[in-house]
């Protein structure tokens, strides 16, 4: 296969949707010698924020000399984007050689693989052949039955947890908190983020059960914003052998505070394993790192926000941050999201926060119908209007905006993507 025959083919799995479990995963990593076994990891999992913490991690660990390979999801523009060493994209031509060679052990095997779990193998055997030093994972859904839980965790760390994808994850905290926190492995380190009461109980638990060691933020180790704007901001970090100040962070919201503290708290403890992680690496690291669509500026006069929030604790701290960080007069909101999502919570916060609503229906077959949306949004705001295409709603946008109004486009990593690729067109035309 070529990369244009190997792109359509994983994208041919798409129909198989989310199947959580491991086996066919294990098959398939096991006919290729467990390539996911060879390689230390720091696997994140959470509901919101384990992107981010990623990308720190990642970070860090680059500026201090290892070679990191980076498993994400979902992708913003390009597939590749999944599968990074030291932060660059698989290259075309090891794509799809990659995904010949798995193609036909599914195939000789009889092993029925799925979009992520095909991604997710690619990957593992990708950073083995190149032989880096640590895998940076991010849970795909849940985790206990997430096909990247198969990897060999060093350091665990959990993000915060809320509720989200309730078919697939269930419908109350404890059952969610469950699924996450069982990342955890057996005498493993976790590194948590947990103020919820339910949340903290669920991973007590898992932790004592596997005789792991848990550390929490603010109670164990602690990062604490000092300064910001609407670019950057700076914190202090305080660990059990460190006290670190003014590190800057070049993504913003009090949200990134915790998730750069998770970061430097996991990356920190690799020096009691025999690894060498420095004040200098960890400042270089945070300073240099790099996560798109997250409350990313990529206009001013008006400002344009780009921000992935999809749930309701995302959106949540989406209007906080507009809030804090953004000085406007009205917020312009082009708002497109997926109908598995609990849309109505969201469009509680967004609709009390926006000035005007545009919606749009981003090019997926999951898009929530904006029709449905707007009858919602009319309890909240006379101010709802529907285009459909998000390039149609961003031109609309820019004219209604005043230099001194914001427009921020959110609802979906997907209308985020197309909104991206707008602008880069516009740039490249």
């Amino acid at each position: 296969m070529n990369y244009r025959e190997s792109l359509h083919y994983i994208s041919s799995l798409l129909p198989s949707g989310i199947k959580l479990g491991l086996e066919n995963t294990a098959r398939l990593l096991h006919y290729f010698g467990d390539p996911q076994l060879k390689i230390p990891a720091i696997h994140i999992a959470g509901t919101n924020g384990k992107g981010s913490t990623a990308a720190f991690v990642e970070s860090i660990l680059r500026a201090a000399g290892y070679r990191v390979g980076l498993y994400t999801s979902p992708h913003l523009l390009d597939f590749r984007e999944r599968v990074q060493i030291d932060r660059i994209p698989i290259a075309p031509d090891e794509f799809a050689e990659l995904a010949g060679r798995i193609k036909q052990a599914a195939e000789s095997g009889n092993i029925p693989v799925t979009y992520f779990e095909f991604g997710t193998v690619l990957a593992f055997l990708y950073f083995y052949e190149k032989q880096i030093d640590w895998n940076v994972i991010e849970v795909g859904l849940g985790g206990r039955l997430d096909a990247t839980n198969l990897c060999r965790a060093e350091i665990s760390i959990l993000t915060s947890i809320s509720l989200d994808h309730p078919a697939q994850l269930g419908s109350n905290l404890e059952t969610i908190a469950f699924e996450k926190a069982s990342i955890i492995k057996e005498r493993g380190t976790v590194f948590a983020h947990i103020p919820n009461e339910v949340v903290s109980k669920v991973i007590a638990r898992i932790v004592q059960e596997r005789r792991a060691t848990l550390h929490c933020l603010q109670k164990d180790f602690r990062a604490e914003r000092t300064t910001f704007n609407s670019q950057t901001q700076s914190i202090d970090f305080r660990g059990r052998q460190c006290h670190w100040k003014n590190l800057t962070l070049p993504l913003i919201g009090r949200h990134q505070v915790a998730n750069a503290g998770l970061a430097i708290a996991a990356c920190s403890e690799l020096n009691s394993k025999q690894y060498r992680v420095s004040e200098a690496a960890v400042r270089q690291g945070l300073q240099t790192t790099r996560w798109d669509g997250r409350l990313e500026t990529v206009a001013q006069r008006p400002d344009i926000i780009l921000d992935c929030a999809h749930n309701p604790e995302g959106v949540k701290k989406l209007t906080e941050s507009l809030r804090e960080y953004f000085k406007f007069d009205r917020c312009l909101l082009v708002l497109g999201v997926m109908r598995d999502k609990p849309v109505e919570d969201m469009l509680d916060t967004l609709g009390r926060f926006a000035h005007k609503i545009i919606l749009v229906k981003p090019r997926q077959q999951r898009s929530e119908d904006p029709n449905r949306l707007y009858a919602m949004l009319r309890k909240y705001s006379k101010f709802v209007e529907i285009i459909n295409k998000v390039p149609y709603a961003l031109n609309s946008a820019r004219r209604m905006a005043g230099p001194t109004d914001i427009i921020c486009v959110t609802g979906s990593i997907f209308t985020v993507a197309e909104a991206k690729q707008f602008f880069a067109d516009e740039r490249n035309n």
